[in-house]
């Protein structure tokens, strides 16, 4: 039976941002430092979890969790006898296989590849397929459980349980399935722990996960989400948010050149907002700007793209402009509304001579 779940009957989360249309859960055992055929035991359940209370508290849990984590952004990968999971994920799409089917094979595959991994210790992993924003999902994470305790409601004795340890998320992917079917890039996003790449390896192999690398993709969204930030900042004026932003431009560009092989977010939020840095990460993680911009976490800045916080160029025809920001800032260069003109301020008796040379006849 074919597993199909009507929309109206689809849980949606608190706020209405995530309708769950499926969710289920598969254990992997094994023993760390083992590894080899056999090593891991596979327990499938034979149908998916109730959409109810729980399954929404675990859900928001962890996809905030993964939001703040989820660090990196990549693609499938092309060959279709090595990478297995998009091909997977296309059968289930087009309703070659049930949500059941489709989560059974990709538990095979994570777990042939965990095999092969001596230092990774099994966990739950857990599906979930959820619609947001008019886009469709397919989050996996490996969910890790820790001792707790209990109170019985009869005996109120404290009782010794097994919880979700949503704390530890180490392994865990998310695809958009909208912008993969529709061949927009990046579609695929995964935590990448820093220190952790020998245990979590075997997780991103699984799903395919080949790293985005265009740096100039990166920096170009950070500075998008930079400036939207800005844009959003209450309280403020116009003219007050163009000094703001002029300023973190310079900030900006300061904290790029000097983090040339890797940059992390934490210090471009304290470039975006010195006093409350920790508003700029929850802005394009959690935040207003999460869906907008997919910023990575870490990366190298591409200098091509960040120059431009520092050099504004343009071109008009057959004019070409060029000149730095601080000119603008010191009111050599501005522009004017009214004329819809760029006005240059105190040009060079070199440069004056030079137009007065090439326009007046004789000369």
């Amino acid at each position: 039976m074919r597993y199909k779940l009507r929309r109206d009957n689809a849980w949606k989360c608190q706020g209405g941002a995530m309708e769950i249309k499926g969710a289920v859960v598969h254990k992997l055992g094994k023993d760390q430092h083992s590894s080899g055929p056999g090593s891991v035991q596979v327990h499938l359940r034979d149908n998916p979890l109730p959409l109810d209370g729980t399954l929404t508290s675990v859900c928001s849990q962890t996809l905030n969790l993964f939001q703040r984590k989820g660090n990196n952004t990549g693609t499938f990968g092309v060959d279709v006898d090595i990478h297995r999971f998009p091909v997977r994920v296309g059968e289930f799409v087009r309703s070659q296989l049930t949500f059941s089917e489709f989560t059974a094979h990709v538990v095979k595959i994570i777990g042939d590849k965990m095999e092969q991994a001596p230092l990774s210790n099994g966990g739950h992993a857990f599906f979930v397929h959820y619609t947001s924003g008019g886009d469709e999902f397919l989050l996996i994470a490996m969910l890790k459980l820790r001792e707790g305790a209990g109170i019985d409601e009869i005996s109120l004795d404290l009782m010794p349980t097994l919880v979700i340890d949503t704390d530890k998320l180490h392994e865990a992917a998310r695809l958009n399935v909208s912008r993969w079917q529709f061949g927009d890039e990046p579609y695929l996003t995964f935590i990448k722990g820093r220190g952790a790449d020998e245990v979590t390896a075997y997780f991103r192999e699984a799903l395919s996960c080949v790293v985005y690398t265009s740096s100039r993709h990166h920096t170009s969204q950070m500075i998008a989400a930079a400036g939207a930030y800005v844009a959003d900042l209450p309280l403020l004026d116009q003219e007050s948010k163009k000094k703001v932003w002029t300023d973190v431009r310079e900030r900006l560009f300061d904290c790029f050149s000097s983090n040339k092989e890797e940059v992390v977010l934490a210090a471009i939020a304290v470039a975006v907002d010195p006093l409350q840095p920790h508003l700029f990460e929850e802005y394009v993680t959690t935040g207003a700007g999460a869906s907008t911009y997919q910023v990575s976490h870490q990366f190298k800045p591409d200098r091509t793209t960040y120059s431009s916080l520092r050099r504004i160029r343009g071109k008009m025809g057959t004019v070409a402009v060029a000149f730095e920001v601080e000119d603008v800032r010191q009111g050599r260069v501005a522009y004017d509304e009214n004329s819809d003109a760029l006005l240059i301020f105190g040009p060079s008796a070199e440069l004056k001579k030079e137009i007065e040379d090439n326009v007046t006849p004789g000369s």
